[in-house]
């Protein structure tokens, strides 16, 4: 389909804007198109974003350039374009992913022995990944108001059934995501699976899939009836400041003041707590919530350079959609990051879950 929509529109090149276009639309699988209604933004209708992707794509389509008339004439009418060195790229990347992955190595190594030798056959789901890491896909996808990194969890990392949040059975969890994996073989910001320093306890992914979301730039925002003492455990173990804030007690002086030092220490953490909080019913705490959240923006659109970073959490879904509801620009403003928790910690105190000698090296994290 996508060399089809290259030659229709008589472009010199197939890209990963054909691939991706075409798997936007329904006769294809539907694989992005499910990863794109989990990963969309809250703060827009999933019609008007969706059809803003539509648009997006086109118009990245027709700035596209075309064969050239001399080219075409001398070529047969239905000649293919050729692929485009970024999706070959693309593809071979899939192809690396695919021979690390244990999951996909059967498959591929299938696909290697029954192929002729100038056949290429990847898994839909690696292709994808690799194919989000194009730079202009990936622009294309922001002018929409999507995340690249949302997307590939999306694709990965399916979220579970809302209503199952705190009874999801240990082994129907999906397996832990190492992001580390989508970037080059050199790149240390994310831990890798082979480090090992993890023995794989809730707590320990708990506070392992925290500091991801942190690594990548993104704000978590914690629910399930496990919530709040995985953001306790993580307060108490991770090498940054966490500063609670709340509708009973925000000094804006102090917040100021560590928010400006944070770049030169390890991070700071504004702990936002309980989101019920911020959305009760009485109008006179309401207007504290409101002031609570323009000032945690007031910081963070200061700092947006700095190593600062905003976290809260809910024991419902329920409440979280309120609090987005309420505050609809937050979800884009703060760079949110939905992370169920779907396990409650069996007892023990958060300092015998995470080994201290690998807490700060585990999650250290780039400049923003």
């Amino acid at each position: 389909a996508a060399v089809v929509s290259a030659r229709r529109r008589a472009h010199a090149q197939t890209t990963s804007l054909h691939l991706i276009s075409a798997l936007l639309a329904p006769p294809a699988p539907p694989l992005l198109r499910d990863a794109l209604a989990r990963a969309r933004s809250a703060a827009y209708a999933p019609r008007v974003q969706l059809k803003a992707l539509e648009l997006c794509f086109a118009v990245s389509l027709d700035r596209l350039p075309s064969a050239s008339s001399s080219s075409s004439a001398s070529g047969a009418d239905n000649a293919e374009p050729p692929v485009s060195n970024s999706l070959m790229a693309a593809v071979k990347r899939s192809q690396a992913n695919q021979r690390r992955n244990p999951d996909t190595f059967h498959f591929y190594h299938q696909a290697a022995t029954a192929q002729a030798p100038a056949a290429v056959k990847v898994e839909l789901s690696q292709l994808v990944l690799a194919i989000l890491d194009d730079p202009l896909v990936s622009r294309v996808f922001g002018d929409a108001g999507f995340h690249s990194g949302d997307i590939k969890l999306a694709i990965l990392r399916p979220a579970p059934p809302m209503p199952m949040l705190g009874r999801l059975p240990t082994r129907s969890r999906p397996p832990p995501l190492f992001l580390c994996s989508f970037a080059a073989a050199d790149d240390a910001d994310v831990p890798s699976p082979a480090a090992g320093s993890l023995a794989g306890g809730t707590g320990e992914e708990n506070f392992r899939r925290i500091g991801e979301v942190l690594a990548r730039g993104r704000n978590p925002m914690l629910v399930g009836v496990g919530a709040a003492s995985a953001a306790a455990d993580f307060a108490a173990l991770s090498p940054y400041r966490v500063l609670p804030v709340g509708t009973s007690s925000i000094d804006q002086t102090e917040l100021g003041l560590a928010a400006a030092m944070a770049s030169a220490t390890s991070g700071l953490i504004i702990s936002i707590g309980d989101l019920k909080e911020l959305v009760p019913d009485d109008g006179e705490l309401q207007e504290m919530g409101r002031r609570v959240v323009a000032e945690v923006t007031r910081v963070l659109e200061t700092h947006r350079a700095g190593r600062v970073w905003v976290m809260g959490w809910s024991a419902t879904y329920e409440t979280y959609l309120t609090f987005l509801s309420k505050f609809p620009l937050l979800d884009k403003d703060w760079e949110l990051q939905l992370l169920p928790i779907t396990a409650v910690r069996a007892g023990g105190s958060p300092a015998a879950l995470i080994p201290q000698a690998t807490t700060a090296a585990a999650f250290s994290k780039p400049a923003r």
